[in-house]
């Protein structure tokens, strides 16, 4: 098997438009940027003629535990959104803030191990489906896979504790366990430039990664480990372009990303621009966070070097923009087609 190593920049706009700060991927031996000009939101796209439901966060065929999340796309013209689970009772969803999106949190408790159908319906003002979308998945009564954060930070950039609390509880309703450890404080070796360069990030973290439940030190990116249930993350300033929000090194085979560590969070640009954007609850933060924790995990969709964004603009795996960071909170989430990606082989 032949692996490639994959230092993730992302591109926010394929044209050197108006666009909006991103965090991702290329190639570990070019860096692409683009600038940050000013955010714009894409068009709108054309409302459907016809109605139509759409799961967006739950593969078929995927494993749920605990409470899950239930997102769900409805279009077009109805009175009300409902999920149901079997043929047993419908319960309401709700529509998140004006957006298009429907949630739920269904607790899985509630029935047995084993294969089960989640059913989103549209109903008119009869309550007769007008359209709907189903999904197999499996329950679980535990965790079946564990992933370990050791986050170091810089003073005056400590990670949310909300943020983490909320994607901790989203990967657990997939059965993943994340556990996050806030460690050490560290400092910038060249504070004078006002950013983390690359070498600055090695360098840290060379002095700061430690060993927690496993081995995941790569000294300086001498001995990158990239599949171990451990990772490393370094919550920092800014990165040399500003327009980064955060980026993870990954190892690909082909076109599969099959994880990743040594992830950089660029908190001082995420809080410029969620205060620019007035977003709230630290959207703009969940969406870096999650969008990089899902990359270490083989979460990617990989074309030629360099990744793909995720085209559901409401998806933690797209941009980041206002329509993830913003209006989509509280209900971020990753789509159906990007977390079936994961390679969470490694970590069960």
């Amino acid at each position: 098997m032949r692996k490639k190593l994959l230092h993730a920049m992302l591109l926010l706009s394929f044209i050197a438009a108006f666009i909006l700060p991103t965090f991702v991927s290329g190639s570990f031996q070019i860096r692409a940027d683009t600038y940050l000009a000013r955010p714009v939101k894409p068009p709108k796209p054309p409302k459907p003629t016809k109605t139509n439901v759409d799961i967006r966060n739950i593969p078929s065929g995927g494993t749920v535990y605990s409470e899950v999340l239930v997102i769900a796309e409805a279009a077009g013209t109805f009175d009300a959104v409902v999920y149901q689970i079997d043929s047993g009772s419908e319960y309401s969803m709700s529509r998140v803030g004006s957006t298009e999106r429907f949630h739920a949190s269904w607790d899985t408790t509630t029935v047995s191990a084993g294969m089960h159908t989640v059913t989103v319906k549209a109903k008119d003002s009869v309550g007769t489906a007008v359209a709907s979308d189903a999904v197999e998945v499996t329950v679980v009564t535990s965790f079946q896979w564990e992933l370990y954060y050791e986050i170091d930070y810089m003073s005056g950039h400590e990670p949310s504790q909300a943020v983490l609390d909320y994607l901790a509880g989203y990967w657990e309703g997939h059965a993943v366990k994340v556990w996050f450890l806030i460690n050490d404080t560290v400092s910038d070796p060249t504070p004078g430039d006002g950013y983390i360069s690359s070498t600055d990030f090695w360098a840290i973290e060379y002095n700061s990664n430690d060993v927690w439940m496993y081995d995941d030190r790569s000294f300086g990116g001498a001995d990158p480990k990239y599949t171990l249930p451990e990772k490393w993350m370094l919550y920092g300033t800014w990165d040399e372009n500003s327009n980064v929000g955060g980026y993870t090194y990954v190892t690909l085979d082909g076109k599969d990303c099959l994880g990743g560590n040594y992830i950089f969070i660029a908190d001082a640009m995420i809080d410029n621009w969620e205060g620019a954007n007035s977003i709230p609850d630290d959207g703009g933060e969940v969406i870096v966070v999650g969008h990089e924790a899902g990359h270490s995990a083989g979460v990617a969709v990989v074309r030629g070097r360099s990744e793909k964004y995720d085209p559901d603009v409401y998806s933690i795996m797209s941009y980041m923009r206002l329509e993830n960071a913003k209006h989509i909170a509280p209900c971020w989430y990753y789509s159906k087609e990007y977390w079936s990606t994961a390679n969470l082989d490694y970590y069960g």
